[in-house]
């Protein structure tokens, strides 16, 4: 190859991100993940010990991004697993969501 084929091959690839902005984009997104549903999780333990209120909503909320990620995954890599958790996940989801507006 010669360096004109190269260099059309190389902006024709580009995406507009380079690779250091895609992994970088990609621990952010994950370390979302963890840190959204922890404090979720926090707000529940809080509002149960309280008993100021309902919960569903923020189960709603931690469910619904972990199904997003499991699903994003799922077609990724394409895991009978990843399949599975996003399924569960979506249960719970729309459940929590169905439960919370009849709450309130």
């Amino acid at each position: 190859m010669n360096r004109e084929e190269i260099l059309s091959k190389v902006t024709k690839d580009n995406n507009g991100f380079d690779e250091m902005e895609i992994a970088t984009i990609i621990k952010a997104l994950g370390l979302s993940t963890i840190v959204v549903p922890v404090f979720c999780l926090i707000f529940m333990i809080i509002r149960i010990t309280k008993g100021t209120g309902v919960i569903t909503d923020l189960i709603a909320i931690t469910f619904s991004q972990l199904t997003v990620y499991e699903i994003y995954r799922y077609f990724m890599e394409r895991k009978k697993g990843k399949l599975f958790l996003s399924i569960i996940f979506s249960i719970i989801t729309i459940a929590s969501i169905i439960m919370f507006f009849f709450e309130v």
